[in-house]
């Protein structure tokens, strides 16, 4: 293999191939015109060959894939014919074309031994004549795994070094998402554990299947609130919706169904987000403020049912709930711009005031308050939730009893009531590992696996496209520019959920937030993702007794001033002066999602959406106008299709071009359709064509189709037969005077691609195009003739 690289390296050396340019080699490879001396190597791939452009942008990715040898171009029609390798005889040419050349087919020069004459196309095994690639295939196996599996890549260039920046990045998100799952799980209607549950299977999977280092993986409060729908009929359901997401989202990965969450517009996602945002603001004011809340309203209108219970029950705020809520509040609002400030950074021209007074300071002090700052400024959820319940349990350390007693918990009469409204005792320890449950038991009433999926109803599949939606926009937003893979960002995010589900999960995602923690706080590797499950463990192992003196207020708190930054108002203003009708769509869905369900507003707003784009795929625009051919004066109609032409548009198309043949066209002028953007064309729309044709001929009209793509050509050439006549090139129309009233030369159309081919006239002439025409583009118009 070795002497057949250095063979391949030899190019500047090349001398002129002095095989005759008419034969052809290996099945055709090398074609009549084309020469070793005008091989082209690689670097020019996307300049001109032989006068004419690559037009395909394959060709060097398959080079760069092989990394052997020459592209061929066949002059004429400037598609990749094959790749040959030179080696540093003139005569020695050795030509592949979806074979491969093994190394032990090559003597000790270099140069083929005879073996493997008949060596299998494609490496196939099975075939006569021919024995797989075992090193080739073994390669590319390997390569699968490796992107089917990332950690099989970056694990081996991981160093100890990164282990700490890990370790502290992965601790840092740990301490954001331990008060996040237990308040998240809260919005689901979850006992707290669950949130926690949630919270570190994800992390673990993601650090092997996961492509991207920033992304953690976890519960989220869209995912939390759209679970709380049907967490209402029993923990169960969450847990199972988390399995069949999981299955619907890693079956999306592996059959590379992801282009589906492409039907979500950005107007629709504006909606959406802004939607949830304000549906979860809302859903915990109540706690935020401590109200007692007896009986809820049920107008069945969304967000405007929760609000009703607020201000009907607002006698009953608890004030040192509400104190302790907005206090809470203020510092996580005030700690996020403290984090945007450069107050604690360091800079030659200080501002006045604290960043002044910060650049007095030694380095090493400087270096202490600006880490010291940027943690608790990041951690800033966990420093308050650690706060609020240490003053809790200080302040009333029997408020368990009493919240036990109320919850009936306990026999024991607890007399007494607490200062604030708390969490209370959570289920100590990790999750059993076990299957998802396919079965439960609702009401003394055995629900079966098919009832627990017609109760879930359309969550098993508009669950995984959100979570879809959020992970890989997740992943793009802290790609750095670098290509993500959306596939294996999808396998990555079923299997968490599908492994999740074991533990007790509820439907997981990436987090926006806590990712942005992780690249903030200079992660390295998806390693980190190993620090943050274990902490979450060991919160679950050790630490789960003091979480029951974390303040509802507390937590409410969080839960707010994290998701009020998601209501996307600053996209209405650019939505407004661009293109106003995608503010339809965006408040359809976002007014759906607050008076009814999440699910059916992102469903009505994608079906708005593709509504819209049915509706101008059926009605495409035309331009229409009469042109001169440059150097004659003579006139055409050009009219010029903006998109392919398909079955909902036939009607529309025939017509407007027949009205506008009749007001501007006669027999003396032709009708000229350019296909340059005509990209496809169906069965429907070559008959609507056909009979268009007839009409233009009725009327005596000669109609042209200017540069149709092959597969248009063939479409329109199979049912309209000789009528279609396309045409390619840039037009000339000229003068020849011969007869007729119009003076203008004809064409009978027959097989002609470009105008009449034998050159004969009609004792009628229609308007008539000639044409001169760049070189042809493929072998069924080399054979048409050029009448000029």
């Amino acid at each position: 293999m070795g002497r057949l690289k250095k063979k391949f390296k030899r190019l500047s050396r090349m001398k002129e191939d002095k095989q005759d340019p008419d034969t052809s080699s290996s099945g055709g490879i090398i074609r009549r015109g084309v020469s070793a001396s005008s091989l082209t190597p690689v670097s020019t791939c996307g300049s001109i060959v032989d006068g004419t452009r690559f037009r395909k942008e394959s060709v060097c990715e398959d080079y760069i894939e092989n990394k052997t040898g020459y592209f061929v171009y066949d002059s004429v029609t400037s598609t990749k014919t094959g790749m040959t390798s030179l080696g540093d005889s003139q005569d020695n040419l050795n030509t592949i074309s979806g074979y491969t050349i093994h190394p032990n087919m090559l003597d000790e020069k270099g140069t083929h031994n005879g073996q493997g004459a008949n060596f299998t196309q494609n490496n196939k095994s099975g075939k006569k004549g021919g024995s797989p690639d075992w090193n080739k295939m073994g390669f590319k196996t390997l390569k699968y795994f490796k992107k089917r599996i990332p950690i099989l890549s970056w694990i081996k260039e991981y160093k100890l070094s990164m282990i700490i920046s890990d370790a502290i990045a992965g601790i840092t998100v740990g301490l954001t998402v331990i008060p996040q799952g237990i308040a998240y799980a809260g919005v689901a209607g979850l006992d707290a554990q669950y949130g926690l549950y949630s919270a570190f299977m994800g992390c673990f999977l993601y650090c092997i299947f996961g492509s991207s280092k920033d992304v953690t993986i976890g519960p989220t409060a869209i995912m939390a609130l759209m679970t709380q729908i049907h967490a209402q009929y029993g923990p169960d359901y969450a847990v199972l919706l988390a399995f069949l997401s999981g299955l619907v989202i890693f079956s999306f990965g592996i059959l590379q169904l992801g282009f589906m969450i492409d039907f979500i517009s950005v107007p629709v996602i504006a909606g959406f987000t802004s939607a949830a945002a304000i549906t979860i603001a809302s859903g915990q004011v109540k706690s935020l403020l401590g109200l007692t809340i007896e009986h809820k309203s049920h107008l069945h209108l969304g967000i405007v049912d929760g609000w009703i219970d607020v201000f009907t029950y607002i006698g009953t705020t608890k004030w040192a709930d509400a104190v302790l809520g907005i206090v809470c509040s203020i510092i996580l609002l005030s700690l996020r711009q403290l984090n945007r400030t450069s107050w604690f950074k360091t800079s030659e021209n200080p501002a006045p005031g604290i960043q002044t007074l910060f650049n007095k300071l030694p380095a090493g002090a400087q270096k202490f308050v600006n880490k010291s700052v940027w943690f608790i400024c990041t951690a800033r959820n966990a420093v308050i939730v650690v706060i609020c319940a240490l003053i809790a349990g200080f302040a009333d350390p029997g408020c368990l009893d009493i919240i036990d007693y109320k919850n009936g918990k306990t026999n024991v009469t607890v007399n007494g009531t607490c200062m604030w409204s708390l969490t209370g005792r959570i289920q100590e320890g990790l999750p059993p590992l076990q299957a998802p449950p396919f079965s439960t038991i609702e009401d003394g009433v055995t629900k079966s696996f098919g009832d627990m999926c017609s109760q879930l109803g359309s969550a098993i599949i508009v669950i995984p496209l959100i979570a879809i939606l959020e992970s890989v926009a997740i992943a793009k937003a802290f790609a750095g520019g670098k290509p993500v893979d959306a596939s294996q960002e999808m396998i990555a995010l079923g299997l968490c959920n599908v492994f999740g589900s074991f533990v007790l999960s509820m439907p997981t995602t990436g987090s926006f937030s806590r990712t942005a923690v992780n690249a903030a706080s200079g992660v390295k590797s998806p390693f980190g993702g190993v620090f943050t499950g274990g902490l979450v463990i060991l919160c679950l192992a050790f630490l789960i007794p003091f979480c029951a003196f974390i303040p509802k207020a507390t937590l409410a708190a969080v839960i707010i001033t994290a998701v009020i930054f998601s209501v996307e108002y600053e996209v209405v203003m650019p939505m407004w002066r661009s293109k106003r009708m995608d503010l339809v769509p965006a408040f359809l869905c976002f007014f759906v999602c607050i008076l009814y369900e999440l699910e059916f507003g992102i469903l009505a707003g994608v079906a708005i959406q593709i509504i819209f784009i049915l509706y101008h795929r059926a009605r495409p625009g035309i331009q229409v106008q009469v042109k001169q051919v440059g150097g004659c004066g003579q006139e055409y109609l050009y009219i010029a299709p903006d998109q392919g032409i398909v079955f909902p548009s036939v009607s529309y198309v025939r017509n407007l071009i027949n009205k506008a043949g009749v007001r501007q066209a006669s027999d003396r002028i032709p009708v000229v359709i350019d296909c340059s953007k005509i990209n496809s064309a169906d069965f429907t729309a070559a008959k609507g064509f056909k009979s268009m044709l007839a009409d233009f001929k009725a009327r005596n009209t000669e109609v042209y189709w200017l540069d149709p793509s092959p597969n248009v050509a063939h479409v329109l050439k199979a049912i309209a037969q000789n009528a279609f006549k396309p045409i390619y090139g840039e037009l000339e129309m000229l003068e020849s005077g011969i007869g007729g009233s119009n003076g203008i030369s004809s064409s009978n159309g027959g097989e002609s691609v470009n105008g009449n081919p034998n050159g004969s006239t009609p004792t009628s002439q229609p308007a008539s195009l000639i044409v001169a025409t760049a070189p042809l583009l493929n072998d069924t118009q080399q054979n048409s003739s050029v009448k000029t």
